[in-house]
Order: structure tokens, then sequence, then C-alpha cells
């Protein structure tokens, strides 16, 4: 809930923002800049892969109660509209279920743990300049990214049953993106931004309380998130 109620604050801050921003006519958003972002993250149901067998599907809490994701980025505008960028983002959801147990025989139980993704991301955005009045401040993009994430997974309990510690692996990375930004000042934007991220298949080895056998799974989430942006 707390994150719930900072991210109005953070939201209603920008609006604030953009009301008493001067009405002239702004620069460009062109060369260096930073940015900070942080909303809301859905993962979907996953399931657990061991023998090439999925034997377990985890559920997760939806994001206004557990899920969060924030980033920070540095990149370059061109004029041309293509903007590379550099990002580092983290994700963390919560476990509520765990369904179609195949080892107890079937059927769901509630469950708990936590699922996180780190990831470093080059991007390639291309934003849709030079809008008519007056959506002149508005800047729409779409792209994608490709990396690295470090899916970790840890605190696995069902039926008071727990599963090992943490257990952790590094994996190839894409996300496909889209957005909009608005042009505050001459060197402040904000921005709504739309990410779908996934992973390649994780390796976790063998997790205790199961039977011997490489666990593998793969990460598939979604975000939505407010950002800042600073032209440098």
């Amino acid at each position: 809930m707390n994150l719930q109620k900072n991210t109005q604050y953070l939201m209603m801050c920008i609006i604030g923002m953009g009301v008493i921003a001067p009405a002239t006519s702004f620069a460009d958003t062109l060369g260096p800049y930073v940015s900070a972002m942080g909303g809301l993250n859905w993962v979907e149901k996953q399931d657990l892969t061991q023998n090439d067998l999925d034997f377990v599907e985890m559920q997760y809490n939806q994001p206004l109660h557990s899920g969060y994701a924030t980033g920070l980025a540095v990149g370059w505008g061109f004029p041309v509209g293509l903007r590379p960028e550099l990002e580092l983002n983290y994700r963390r959801n919560t476990l509520d279920q765990f369904n179609h147990r195949v080892y107890e025989g079937g059927g769901s139980i509630e469950g708990k743990g936590e699922e996180e993704a780190s990831s470093v991301m080059a991007n390639l955005w291309y934003d849709v300049k030079n809008l008519p009045a007056p959506f002149s401040r508005f800047t729409p993009y779409i792209g994608g990214g490709l990396g690295y994430a470090v899916l970790t997974i840890s605190g696995l309990e069902a039926g008071g049953v727990q599963f090992g510690g943490t257990h952790r692996d590094t994996v190839g990375a894409y996300q496909l993106g889209a957005g909009v930004g608005y042009e505050l000042t001459e060197h402040w934007s904000m921005s709504v931004d739309y990410r779908y991220f996934k992973t390649r298949e994780a390796h976790f080895g063998n997790i205790q309380g199961l039977p011997e056998g490489d666990v593998s799974t793969e990460y598939n989430a979604q975000s939505l998130m407010l950002g800042l942006r600073y032209w440098l």
C-alpha cells in the first residue's frame, strides 16, 4: 500500500510541475540525459521445470500488494529520433500460491517466496518528434533492448515445508517498450513507460526438498512506470 501512495505522490508532483511550467517554446530534447523511473510490475504465472517436466506453477500477488519495478538510465537523443540508452533495472514480486503440483498429485496450495530480476539493458528507442500543436510537448516512442538479468528466487515455502534458501542464475534477456514523454521545462521531461521483459531459461540446480535434478524456469514480466528525465 505504501508503494501505491508513493506512486500517487510522484504523479501529483509531476503533474504539478507540468502545470506551473512556463508556456514557452522549449529546446528540442536532444543530447545526453539521465533518467529515473518506478512503478508496478506484473509477473506471469511461471512454471518450474525439472527433468523436462513442468512440476509446479508459481502464482504471484497483485502488483499493488507486492510487485514493483525501478530503474536508472543514461542515454543520448539524436535529431533523427533515435535514442540509444543504457538502463539498470530492478523488479521484485512475491508469490502467494503454487498450482499444478505434479509431485503431490496435483492441486493448489498457498505458498511463500520472492522473485527478483536485476538487469542491465542496452536499449534503442525511436522518438516521434515535432507533433503539431497542441501536442508539441509530447514525444511518443517505441523500441526495445537486449542485455542480461540476474534472476533470484528465495524463501520458497509451501505447507510449512521450505525449499532451500536462495537460488540464482544470470541469463540473457530482452525487452520491448513504448511510452510517451512530456516536456516540462528546457531540461526536464516526464514519461509514462510500458515494458515487456523476458529472460532466457534460468537454471538453479538441485533445490532442497525436491527430487534431484536441475530446476529451471523462464521469467516473463510487464511493467508500467512513471519516469523523470533530465537533459544535460
